[in-house]
């Protein structure tokens, strides 16, 4: 049986390794939040540089259909840069959840940046998704979750993803004299992925309703994020039997209605699910999930009363180890079991990030700054296991024991990096191996090191 320090670490940290204690249950999780919360951590590139650079791409693309010939250098140099930074900020990213006390907080980080999936559209904003997370999620990690939504709902880069600045009410100043209409890919998204979950209750009529309150949404590169009243559909708008709107419209009602949202019963249902499936169990055991949803809305849908019930109830703590690590967590925890330096990843060239990170994420079927869609990444083990996505795994394992220097024995590299939840078959075959390198990769490339 696993003990407690090793299940800790493993299904809500970021795993074991030698310059990190495991943490001894529940308490010692919830002690690391404050802290993980206040550490300094290696930076990633800010929401106001990705929006400056979008502005500057876009005149630097009026210039060159305008025929200036030093345009296209200067677009060039730009877009490299700004894929050189989305690799500083894999680099970052990686090293973040790697080095953490347990990492349970940097696990929550990616488990809300994919409830909020979103990645870049358009030609002009690129690499979204590591500033977005900074900008609007990581701040709100430990507060009402009221909060996160509204941040989340109004950035630019989701209203982006979701095209609401296509969206304007046909009965605005601005829907009468253009003819435009409605787009409800926010509304739908916001109750069926954000807040109520697809088995919510909601009809297509409240989609509707909820569009039409949502116009008035918007953002330009100039200004950043807006409430536009001209597009806004006027009048009063019931939803789920409460009336928001009115003449005129304000952003206030809709602020109002994403509160309503966020303290609704099927919403906590919703969030109580997803993280007890994220975390422990792809079938989470119905008492674990109720009294999570309960103590999120007696606590007013406060965030760390939610991770609080699900790390206090016992259901957290039984059964196997049977999530799969994600390919970005399997390598974190791989850097983190040999302890290799982070100025050694965070040093690594454009090329060696691409060749050693970015690529093998991707055929791992986890490319970095992608989501498959505004549901985000499956957290179903059999997601992960694919034949490619295996062997791509294998050949990362295999690779990094080659690469990074060790005198670890295999015999005791598996007690650092599975401790208590290697298996015997595991113990033999890394033993047995005709090197130390090769006995490291075979650890690190078994099933037991990618369940979670």
């Amino acid at each position: 049986m696993i003990s407690k320090p090793t299940l800790a670490a493993i299904r809500f940290g970021a795993g074991l390794g030698p310059d990190h204690a495991p943490p001894h249950g529940a308490a010692a999780l919830w002690d690391s939040l404050d802290r993980e919360t206040a550490r300094t951590v290696p930076p990633v590139t800010s929401w106001d540089t990705r929006l400056a650079r979008a502005i500057e791409r876009r005149d630097l693309r009026r210039l060159r259909r305008d025929g200036d010939a030093d345009a296209q250098e200067a677009l060039r140099l730009l877009n490299r840069s700004d894929r050189d930074d989305a690799l500083a900020d894999l680099r970052a990213t990686l090293i973040r959840l790697a080095t953490a006390e347990t990492g349970f907080f940097e696990r929550l980080s990616r488990f809300w940046s994919n409830h909020f999936a979103l990645q870049a559209k358009t030609g002009t904003l690129r690499f979204l998704r590591a500033p977005y997370a900074e900008d609007a999620l990581r701040p709100h990690l430990q507060g009402p979750f009221a909060e996160m939504l509204k941040a989340a709902i109004l950035h630019p880069a989701m209203l982006d993803y979701l095209d609401q600045n296509r969206s304007v009410g046909p009965a605005s100043r601005a829907g009468r004299r253009r003819g435009r209409g409605l787009n409800e890919n926010l509304a739908r998204e916001l109750l069926e992925l954000h807040t109520l979950g697809v088995a919510g209750g909601y009809s297509q009529e409240d989609v509707t309703q909820m569009a039409r309150l949502l116009t008035g949404l918007t953002y330009t590169l100039d200004d950043g994020f807006s409430f536009r009243p001209n597009i806004a559909e006027p009048g009063i708008i019931e939803i789920f039997g409460t009336r928001y709107g009115g003449r005129p419209v304000t952003l206030d009602h809709i602020l109002t209605a994403l509160d309503d949202l966020a303290l609704r019963p099927e919403t906590a249902q919703h969030l109580a699910t997803k993280l007890a499936r994220h975390f422990i169990s792809d079938a989470p055991d119905p008492q674990l999930v109720a009294h999570m949803a309960a103590s999120y809305l007696n606590a007013k849908g406060d965030l760390p009363a939610l991770y609080r019930a699900m790390l206090e109830h016992p259901a957290a703590w039984d059964g196997p180890l049977s999530k799969t690590r994600a390919p970005f967590e399997m390598m974190a925890a791989s850097l983190r079991a040999l302890a290799v330096d982070p100025a050694t990843i965070l040093g690594l060239s454009r090329n060696e990030t691409r060749r050693f990170l970015d690529g093998p994420l991707r055929l791992m079927g986890e490319p970095h700054e992608e989501v498959p869609s505004p549901a985000g990444y499956s957290d179903a083990a059999p997601a992960w296991i694919t034949p490619q996505a295996l062997a791509a795994r294998i050949d990362w394992a295999m690779g990094l024991a080659q690469l990074v220097p060790t005198d670890n024995d295999p015999r005791d590299f598996i007690e650092i990096a599975l401790a208590d939840a290697a298996s015997d078959a595991l113990r033999r075959a890394s033993a047995g191996a005709e090197t130390r390198a090769q006995g490291i990769g075979l650890i690190l490339a078994a099933p037991d090191f990618n369940r979670r």
